[in-house]
Order: structure tokens, then C-alpha cells, then sequence
């Protein structure tokens, strides 16, 4: 009878799914399902994971066409209606199927068909047993052994991770000691700590640092952006960790600490793990295994983990009792998703907490021009620190060197040459700067001109000389080096220009007595590769670094006292308006590294356009006259933070019918009659990406308001166009790149 009862009248449930279509599918259920939960359904052919968002009385789906979920997940904790919340907004905004904005945001096994299990964790501990034997009974050679005793004997009980940090063998000379029956051990679902390394020294805040705290903290309890505008090396990470002792002392909750690049997260980790020992903490990034994610999504998602350290995507970790996000470095376009929803991470987390009404703080040595403009007309509250936390230290002297009037030794100026002689007689260590790696950035013929080109983009192959190779760097396309020129047979071929690989050759033959480590995508592709080199750096090991921007930010190296800079001009003649700013917020950070402890830094800079206001601005470490110098550029100019853009992009093997869809779109939004101004379709500067021909449409407003309704009435329409389904296209709204 129940069963019968059962059938009649089903429960109906609202379920997103992870396809390109927009709204929510009906399914119905035997048993009640809270939203929140995870359901297996069928769609189509295929079983696809979905997620229950609500439940309704009746469905437009007549009864016996109405499909039944297969089963429910139902040993997981539900997503609570904050996440929904989040997300609903953001597929709106970025004009993006709500479904697939929903599942993108959660691990990868929470979007797997079979039930979702994460690496378990123990904890250990010394019995009795193991108690009453001591250390002595160990033989000494068995150092492992022995280091983990004397661990377990002082803290009493260690994690896994802790155990970790002690030897990686920790786990052969664990299961040693539990063969002796030493050891206990349970499961534990407490967020990752470590109590190895906890650091008791607590350095003093200057009168700027007091005051950046004491305003976030008079605050604490409603929404409000603060910008941290500090130089390099003015303590914006111990304004952070001060902010977060207080804000989670005495209570369960918790905080989300955002940063811009993976190879930033350890570092920042082990800084807040040494000062913070107290506070569970828990990172999220894509170097964690599957497992590993998940388990650290759900200890926030539990309120397990106190802290939170993550990247873009961790701005949408469900996190019951935030009370306080950081953004940190928050100018950087690595914010910004480049693929599928094209949200960013900053103006997301603004939207976070004006939701929980609680306090963020965005923090820059250059801030992104929207973020200072915000500060300077009062819609964000603005924090200086304009001293360098270490009383010893002082900013960097920044030099031009004008390279078409001095002379040059293999891309590198006499005037570079000796300073890096000098810091070499010293034992001081210096760091060559140059964002292009490999060994050239072109292969060229010297009798008609010809330049290597990539078949599948409209971009050159880069020299790898090493490799016996040229590659694409935009879409990896790699062939052996060509021994004559394919257009008039000169065998007499030529690699122009610098690379990183190319500048090291140059380094070892000039100083061939300097210790030269180079750091860039192609040397730390192994696992750890990084960390490694950079242990090198802080135990002296190295003389010169050359890298990219992987060593632009964040990284503290007290002996290094000169950075040199090449081939910068570029960006000074790039179409993208964004281009000299980003230029700027590099070259800021990089000088940065000079000069962080006691010992003077130097910058010097080697270009053709040394009176360049950049440069000026560069030398007078003035980010706030060079802002106010290209705001009124852009007001001007009508660019943003003065109006606001959304750019359509679609690409096909054809430009024929991207041309004839964007044009489409074009027609279309004129006829809304909407205030937004439409610009007619155009090929962007790289015409053609990984075989794919593209192009693109500009539309403007005044107001974020303007541009909304024109895309709520224009994005339905492009999807439902014939052209839709022959282009690959998407909408992004604030783009960064053009």
C-alpha cells in the first residue's frame, strides 16, 4: 500500500546538471532529497551527476515521461543555499548555463558517478607499551625511527602531515614501531596542521601595520573593502596574520585567504602554519591530488578547517562560519578564469562579502586601476603602508640604462655586466629578469627575412636549442629545427633575440665562475622542481638567478641585492590598454626583490625609452602618480573603471561562420535599442589560435546595469542561432585581455 502511495505521488525534484543548457531539469524521486544533495539521474544516452537546487509540486513534464533519479548520495553532507546563492549569481553575470557553473565549482570527485571517498587520515600516538621502552631501546642507526620516537614523545600525538615533515620515510619507519606495538592510531577529520615548526617570535608592528589592523578589525562585523596598499617588503602578510589571529580567536570561525599563482601557496602556507600553529588550515589548488581536494573542500565545507589558502577557484569553497576573506597580490590577472565561466576571483569575493556582510582585504603593491579608483573615490577604505617592515631595509635604487647609447655584450649592457661582477665579489646575489623563455624567440633568415612560423597560430616558434626543437608556445605545437630556410634555402639561419635558456649560455661563458640557476616553466616542470631550486637560493647555493615571472612576487631572498631587467619595450607599444599597467605592476614587483634585508638593492633596467613616464614613475617608486596619470588616460579614452565592457568571442576551423555569427550578434543587440554601444566584429591581434580561426565583438555602457540587460536579451538569442552550434564561442564580461 505505501508503495502504491509511493507511485502516485512522487516527490519532484529540481536537479542542474553539467551541460551547455540553460535552467534546471525535472526528475522525480521516491524518498524526499534536501537540496544540496548530490543525485545520479539519466540524460539522454549517458548517467550524469547532478545536483538538487528544489523541489515542486507538479512538473510542465507530463507524469509518465517524467524520468526517475537512480540514486541519491545521501553519506555526504549538502551544499547549503550560500553556495547556490554564489553561484546563481555568477552564472548570470557572466552569462554562463547555471548547471555547469554549479558542478564546475566542485572537486572533480564530487562530479564522478560513483560515490565520492577521500584519503583517510590517522593520527598517532605512543602507547604504553611504547612509553615504558624509550628511545634506548631503538639501535642508532635506525635514525627514522628514532626521529619519529622522539616526535611522538614530545608533541604527544602527530598527523600524517606532520609526521611528513619529519622524513619521507616516515611511513617504513612508522610501520616499524607499530611491528614493536609502540603505537596507536585513529582516523582523524580535523583540518592539516603543523605543530612541528610553530614559531613563537611574533615581530612588532609598525605605527602603519597597527593602524591597517585596528581599522579592519573596528569594522569587523560588516561588509567593507579595504585596500592594503603597501610597498614591496612593507609587511602586508603580517597585517594578514595579525588580522586573522584576531578575528578567529575565542570562537569556530573561519577565513579565506586567496592567492594568485600555485607556486605561491606553499610559501604562504608555511609562513601562516609557523605564526598560526593554533588553526587548523587546509590549501586548495590544482597540485593537490583529486583526493587530497576533496578532503580539504569538505574540512571547509565542515568548518574543520579554520583557514583556507587557495587559489581562483577556492573562492567557491563552501565555508559555513567565514568571517573574512584576503585577497592577496589582487591586481594579478591570474584571478581572472580564462576558459568555461570567465569569472574573476576578486570581484567574486567582493560579492561574497558584501553577502555574509563581512570585512575583505584586498592587498597590492599595485593595485589593479578599478581597485585604486574605488579607493580614491571612497567606495573601498584605503590602507598605506609605505615603509619596509624590516627597520634595516630600504627600497631599492632603480636605474635605466639606455641601451642604444651604451655598448652591449650578447643582449646584456656593460653597465649590467659589472654590477653582476660586483654582487659576485661580494658573495651577494643578483636576478637576471626576462619574461620570455626558451633560447630565442625567433629562428630567422638573415638573405630574405624569412621567420619560423607556427602553422596553428598566428605567432612565431620559439628556439629550444637545448631540445633540438621549436615549439609554440600558445598551443604546443613542437618540430625539429630546420637546417635551411624553407622559402629561398639559405642554410644560413640565425636565432634572434633572448630567452632565458639563451641568457644562461651568455652568463656561464661571461662568469664562469658564478653558481647561475634558471627558473622558468621549462626547468621546474618536475614535481617539487621549485621548491627545490628555491631551498637552493635561501641556503646560498646560487650566485645569479634568470627567470620569469615565476620569480616576480612573493618570494623573499635576504642576500639578493641587484635585479636586472631586459627586454621590457614591447609592452610599451602592445594594442591591449592593459599593457603598460600590467608592464608596470611587474617590473614594481621584481624590483621588489631587491634589497630585503639589511643590504642595498639595486634595479637597473635596460631599455631605448629611458624618459618614458613609466620609467620615471618606476624610478620615484610612485605607483600613485603613475595611477593617476593613466586613470586620466582612461577617462578620456572612455575605458575602464569609467565604463564597462563585454567582449563575445567565437572561433571555428572557418572564419567564414564566425564572421557571419558575430555579425549576427552585432545586428541583434543594435535592435534592442540598448545605450550600450556595439562595435562591428573584428579579428583579434592573434588571429588564429591552435588551428582555430577567431574573432571578436566589443560592446560598451556606462554601467554595469546597461550592459546586463543588453546580454540577458542577447546571449538567448545567440544560443539559439543556427551558427551556434558550427562556432565555439562564449561571452566575457570584464575582459582583461583583448
Amino acid at each position: 500500500m505505501t508503495e502504491q502511495t509511493t507511485i502516485q505521488h512522487p516527490y519532484i525534484l529540481k536537479v542542474a546538471l553539467d551541460v551547455p543548457l540553460d535552467g534546471v531539469f525535472d526528475y522525480r524521486s521516491d524518498t524526499p532529497l534536501q537540496a544540496g544533495q548530490r543525485v545520479l539521474v539519466p540524460f539522454g544516452p549517458r548517467k550524469q551527476v547532478g545536483i538538487v537546487v528544489g523541489t515542486a509540486s507538479e512538473s510542465d513534464i507530463a507524469p509518465a515521461r517524467l524520468k526517475s533519479i537512480i540514486r541519491h548520495f545521501d553519506q555526504e553532507p549538502a551544499l547549503d543555499a550560500e553556495f547556490f546563492s554564489l553561484l546563481k549569481f555568477c552564472a548570470d553575470y557572466y552569462q554562463y548555463p547555471y548547471g555547469q557553473a554549479l558542478l564546475a565549482a566542485l572537486p572533480a570527485r564530487l562530479r564522478q558517478t560513483e560515490p565520492a571517498q577521500a584519503r583517510q587520515q590517522f593520527c598517532y600516538w605512543l602507547n604504553a607499551v611504547g612509553l615504558a621502552a624509550g628511545l634506548d631501546m631503538l639501535p642508532a642507526r635506525q635514525v627514522v625511527q628514532r626521529r619519529i620516537f622522539s616526535a611522538l614523545l614530545e608533541h604527544g600525538r602527530l598527523r600524517e602531515a606532520d609526521l611528513a615533515e619529519l622524513s619521507p620515510g616516515w611511513r617504513k619507519g612508522l610501520a616499524a614501531l607499530s611491528e614493536l606495538g609502540w603505537i596507536e592510531q585513529e582516523q582523524v577529520y580535523a583540518g592539516l596542521r603543523s605543530i612541528l615548526h610553530a614559531s613563537s617570535v611574533q615581530p612588532e608592528l609598525n605605527a602603519e601595520q597597527s593602524y591597517a589592523v585596528q581599522s579592519v578589525l573596528q569594522q569587523r562585523n560588516e561588509f567593507r573593502p579595504w585596500l592594503l596598499h603597501g610597498i614591496t617588503g612593507s609587511g602586508k602578510t603580517e597585517v594578514y596574520m595579525c588580522l586573522l589571529q584576531a578575528i578567529l580567536a575565542g570562537n569556530e570561525d573561519q577565513a579565506l585567504v586567496l592567492v594568485p599563482e600555485i607556486n605561491l601557496t606553499p610559501q604562504l602556507e608555511a609562513r601562516f602554519r609557523s605564526r598560526l600553529p593554533e588553526y587548523s588550515l587546509v590549501t586548495l589548488h590544482s597540485n593537490l591530488s583529486e583526493s587530497e581536494r576533496l578532503q580539504n573542500w569538505r574540512l571547509a565545507q565542515t568548518g574543520a578547517a579554520r583557514i583556507v589558502i587557495g587559489t581562483r577557484l577556492s573562492v567557491f569553497a563552501p565555508m559555513p562560519r567565514l568571517k573574512c576573506i584576503i585577497v592577496d597580490e589582487e591586481h594579478d590577472t591570474s584571478y581572472k578564469q580564462q576558459d568555461s565561466m570567465r569569472y574573476h576571483a576578486r570581484d567574486v569575493a567582493l560579492v561574497r562579502a558584501q553577502r555574509r556582510n563581512i570585512p575583505i582585504v584586498l592587498g597590492s603593491a599595485t593595485p589593479a586601476l578599478e581597485t585604486w579608483h574605488n579607493a580614491q573615490v571612497g567606495r573601498y577604505g584605503l590602507l598605506s603602508l609605505q615603509q619596509r617592515a624590516v627597520s634595516q631595509s630600504q627600497l631599492p635604487q632603480v636605474k635605466c640604462v639606455d641601451v642604444s647609447k651604451v655598448q652591449m655584450q650578447d643582449g646584456l649592457s656593460l653597465p649590467l655586466v659589472k654590477a653582476l661582477k660586483t654582487r659576485l665579489e661580494r658573495g651577494e646575489q643578483s636576478l637576471l629578469f626576462i619574461n620570455r623563455r626558451g633560447y630565442a624567440p625567433v629562428l630567422l633568415c638573415n638573405a630574405c627575412h624569412w621567420i619560423a612560423p607556427c602553422m596553428r597560430c598566428s605567432s612565431r616558434l620559439v628556439v629550444h636549442l637545448r631540445q633540438g626543437c621549436l615549439r609554440c608556445h600558445h598551443c604546443g605545437h613542437e618540430q625539429k629545427i630546420v637546417r635551411q630556410c624553407p622559402s629561398c634555402g639559405n642554410p644560413d639561419l640565425h636565432p634572434t633575440g633572448h630567452g632565458t635558456q639563451r641568457l644562461e649560455e651568455v652568463l656561464v661563458k661571461l662568469l664562469p665562475e658564478a653558481r647561475i640557476l634558471r627558473v622558468d616553466r621549462d626547468s621546474t616542470r618536475r614535481k617539487n622542481a621549485l621548491d627545490h631550486m628555491l631551498a637552493a637560493v635561501h641556503a646560498g647555493e646560487v650566485d645569479i638567478l634568470i627567470g620569469t615571472q615565476m620569480l616576480a612576487k612573493g618570494h623573499d631572498f635576504p642576500n639578493l641585492t641587484l635585479v636586472g631587467v631586459l627586454d621590457t619595450d614591447s609592452a610599451l607599444f602592445s594594442p591591449d590598454f592593459r599593457a603598460t599597467e600590467r608592464l608596470f605592476a611587474q617590473l614594481m614587483q621584481v624590483a621588489g626583490r631587491a634589497g630585503r634585508a639589511d643590504k642595498a638593492g639595486e634595479v637597473l633596467i635596460q631599455t631605448t625609452l629611458p624618459e618614458h613616464h613609466l620609467f620615471n614613475a618606476l624610478r620615484g617608486q610612485d605607483y600613485a602618480a603613475y595611477a593617476s596619470g593613466i586613470l586620466q588616460e582612461r577617462e578620456i579614452a572612455q575605458f575602464p573603471p569609467y565604463e564597462f565592457l563585454a567582449l563575445v568571442r567565437a572561433e571555428a576551423n572557418d572564419y567564414a561562420p564566425v564572421q557571419g555569427f558575430l555579425q549576427f550578434a552585432a545586428e541583434a543587440a543594435r535592435e534592442m535599442g540598448s545605450a550600450a554601444l556595439v562595435y562591428d566584429p573584428v579579428r583579434p591581434q592573434m588571429e588564429r589560435l591552435k588551428g582555430m580561426e577567431r574573432g571578436q565583438l566589443l560592446m560598451q555602457a556606462s554601467s554595469r546595469q546597461v550592459l546586463q540587460q543588453l546580454l540577458r536579451q542577447l546571449t538567448p538569442q545567440m544560443r539559439a542561432h543556427p551558427l551556434s552550434n558550427r562556432v565555439r564561442w562564449n561571452v566575457d564580461v570584464d575582459p582583461q585581455e583583448f
